[in-house]
Parts: C-alpha cells; structure tokens; sequence
C-alpha cells in the first residue's frame, strides 16, 4: 500500500505540472509565438488523432489492466500481452493501407482547408498511432505498479519538448509546418521510450496462442472502445467541426477557450482517483446507504471548490484576454458557456464510479452513442449559424442532456440522487456571484485586477461557505488548517 501512495503522490504532482506547463504553452507561448491558422491547425491534428485513438487501441490497453491478473503462469500471460499488442496493430496496418490508396477519400472526409495537406493527414494518422500504443505500453508498467516514469511522459515530457520547439520558432530556427511535424516527432519518440521502459519491466516472450478467455476479453474490448469513442468524441467533436465549416484558425480560439474552463475538472479529476475504487468497494459489498452518503458529499463539494474556480474565471476574464492577442477574444463567451457543462459536471460528484463499477455499465454506454448523433447534428446546425458559440452551445445541451439521463439512471437502479439541501444553497452562491461578475469592474492594470478580484471573491465566497455550514467536510478541513 505504501508504494501505491506514493506513487499517487507523484502521479498528482506531474499531473498538476504537466497542467501548469500545458497552460502556459496553450495560453500564451501558441499565442504569440504560432499564428492563429498553425495553432488552429496543431489543435486540430491532436483532436482528430484523439477521436482515432480508441480505433485503434480498440481498448486494449484497458483490457491488460482488467485481465493480466486472471493469468497465473508465464505462458499464458505471454499469450495474453502478445494478443493485446497485435490487435492494434491490425488497425495501423488498416488504416495505413486507407492512406496509402485513398488519401483522396480521406481529404473528401476531412475539412477543405489550405492548411489540411497530404503532409498533415500523414502527420494525424502517425500522431493517433503514437496515442494509441503509447497507452498500449503505459499499461504494461502500470500492471507492476510502475506508473510514475510513465506518467510523467504523459503529463509533462511532451509539453517540455514543445515549450523548447515553440522557441526555436520565436528565434526562427524552425517554421510553422516544421514545428508541426517537430510535435509529432516528440510524440513518436515519447511512445519509443515508453515502449523501452515497458519492455524492461515487464518482459515477456512473445508466443502467438489465443489466450484463454479470449471470447470474454473480445466482449470486453468492444464496450470498452465504444467507451472511449464517445468519451474522446464528445470531447474533441466540436474542434473537428469547427474545422469543417469555418477558418481553421477559430480552432485556436476555441481550444484556448476549452483549456480555460479545464481548470474547473482538475479537483474532479483528483477525487475521481479516490472515489472510484471506494465506489467499487461500496458497490461490491451492496453497502448502498454509505454509497449515498458519498455521492451526495462528492457532489456537494465538488461544486463548492469547482464553483470558487468558476467565479475565480469569470471575475477575471476579461481581464485575463488582455494578455493574449485580441482575436483570441471570440472565445470569451465560448468560457462562459462551456463552464456551465463543467460545473454541471462537477455536481455529478462520484456518478461515473457508481455507473463504471455497476453491472449497468453498457446502458450507458450504448446511450452514449446517442449523444454522439446528438452532439454532430447540433454542430452541424449550430456552428454554421454563431459559429464557436454554436459549437460551445452544442456541448452544453448535449453533455447536461447524458449528465441528466445518467442522474435519472442511477436514481432509477439505485434510488440514489446527489442532491441535499445545502446543494440549492452553493447553486444559489454561484449564480448570484455569476450575475455580479457580468457587472463588477475595477480599472486598474489587468495584472491588479486579477489580484484584488481573485482575493475578494474567495475571502467572500468562503467565508459565506464556512459560516452558513454549507459543508461539514470542508468546516472540518478549514477547522484544521486553522490549528483548531
């Protein structure tokens, strides 16, 4: 136990500095130092390798983490990691028979844009295939409980690179199409380095036998990449369409826009490590009435850290688009709204660990797939008529449509709900802090204004948590902080 803890720890602090990193590149170094039509471009190639991926790996790199253990002798593990590592390899060598004879058919399917050359194709299929078996050899150390070296090439070996490469363009030692082709060199070397480690850790002969219980691991693999494919579809869609109807470089704005509103997940992402394996156990010994009570806390405090740092981003907005170009600007309203599908998000609280860890599982996946139809047809409706906006206003009917269906669906199957009486109490706290932020103005330097409006909201918006009891929990934690 204590090697997983602390491997937590340093899985959470290379996540939180690969974020910082990622922001910093994302936000402000693309933003001036790659024109709007390459960074739009760059964000478009990570989009659309990121919907391949699950095509690809065809979920096996979750599958090696699910059955690696149902294996107790050498062979037949051998058997099953051979297996894992070939049926991804079916699709590369699919795909790369598609492009090599129909790059004509690829283009038809892609946006028609200057931008989108054979080059850049070749440049999306090799990048998902890094994608792709980069996760494939992440889950053959994480098996050994060796995931740190391979988290930091997830989270920040990348990102320092192309902090490094986005110099050499500012100095000129590169051009834009040579950086492009420079990140997917980072990340082809990334996946050969990860495939050295996995391999030294964990070696295995390769033997080519079907394993055992392969009929259960193709079933698995199936509902496991349909998984994946609405998940990175939902995400990565809207940038994809974009691209299809407007000038690529409205990409950039509304990937710059994203990155803002992803500083709302990063404390869901934290709990999620906690509360999925802790829903499992619940579930498992059908302890319900424990499962309800963390459910409802999940939510409530996930919604009162996440709504601090939304009214935090929108105090600031303005403020915060003044350090960037001004075309960056059509992406304001882009936060505004995909802010709400994040705080929607964070009122689920733990829901995906009870629905991920339950026997009802596929229902939601196969509905996810309606949410894919959902999501393209409200695209293509949308983005035509208000553009970025129409594509932010896309995913937040489409997400709050599934979040809906799965509060319902728990509720149905478990007769459990997030909702107390204090969650009326922080939602009312958040939307009057919201409605003040579209009023409330200092006219000092943007750097000031950040500042006194950052500490006047979270003076205020705790102390009104705190002294109205809104959280038990957090009482407890500022209880301690304070030495009491």
């Amino acid at each position: 136990m204590g090697v997983v803890i602390r491997q937590s720890i340093k899985n959470t602090i290379f996540t939180y500095i690969g974020f910082v990193l990622g922001a910093f590149n994302v936000l402000f170094l693309y933003t001036y130092f790659l024109s709007d039509e390459y960074h739009g471009l760059l964000a478009f190639i990570i989009s659309t390798a990121t919907i391949m991926l699950p095509f690809i790996s065809l979920g096996t790199h979750n599958a090696i983490i699910k059955f690696y253990s149902f294996y107790d002798s050498g062979n037949e593990k051998d058997y099953f990691l051979s297996t894992m590592l070939v049926i991804p390899l079916i699709s590369v060598v699919i795909l790369l028979i598609v492009g090599l004879t129909s790059m004509d058919f690829i283009k038809i399917i892609l946006p028609k844009n200057e931008y989108i050359t054979s080059v850049n194709v070749w440049v999306i299929i090799i990048t998902a295939f890094s994608f792709a078996y980069f996760e494939v050899f992440y889950s053959l150390v994480k098996i050994k409980l060796k995931s740190v070296f391979g988290n930091f090439l997830k989270e920040i070996f990348h990102r320092l690179l192309i902090f490094f490469l986005l110099f050499l363009i500012h100095y000129e030692f590169l051009n834009e199409q040579q950086f492009i082709l420079s990140v997917l060199c980072v990340y082809v070397v990334r996946t050969l380095i990860m495939m050295i480690y996995a391999v030294a850790y964990n070696p295995f002969h390769f033997k080519w036998k079907k394993p055992k219980n392969l009929n259960q691991i193709i079933k698995y693999l199936l509902v496991i990449c349909l998984a994946g494919a609405v998940a990175n579809i939902v995400l990565e869609i809207d940038k994809f369409m974009i691209a299809q109807y407007l000038d690529i470089s409205k990409v950039a704005y509304y990937a710059v826009a994203i990155y803002v509103c992803s500083l709302i997940t990063v404390p869901r992402r934290s709990l999620f490590q906690i509360a999925n394996p802790l829903s499992s156990k619940l579930l498992n010994d059908k302890n319900y009435i424990a499962l309800g009570i963390l459910y409802q806390k999940s939510s409530l405090n996930l919604l009162i850290v996440c709504g601090l740092i939304f009214l935090l981003i929108v105090f600031s907005l303005s403020d915060f688009y003044s350090f960037i170009p001004n075309s960056y600007r059509e992406g304001y309203y882009v936060v505004l709204i995909i802010s709400f599908t994040k705080l929607y998000n964070a009122f689920l609280g733990n829901i995906d660990g009870i629905i991920f860890n339950s026997k009802y599982y596929n229902v939601i996946v196969f509905t996810g797939v309606l949410l894919i139809l959902a999501t393209i047809y409200l695209n293509y409706i949308l983005i035509p008529l208000y553009g970025i906006e129409g594509a932010a206003i896309s995913s937040l009917i489409s997400v709050c449509l599934y979040n809906t269906i799965k509060v319902y669906y728990v509720y149905l199957k478990f007769k459990l709900q997030p909702i107390s009486v204090n969650t009326f109490k922080v939602i009312s706290l958040i939307l009057f802090g919201f409605l003040l932020s579209l009023i409330f103005s200092l006219n000092f330097s943007p750097v000031i204004n950040i500042i006194l409006k950052s500490s006047i909201v979270s003076i205020v918006y705790i102390s009104i948590v705190v002294f109205f009891k809104f959280s038990v929990d957090i009482n407890n934690l500022i209880d301690k902080l304070l030495g009491k």
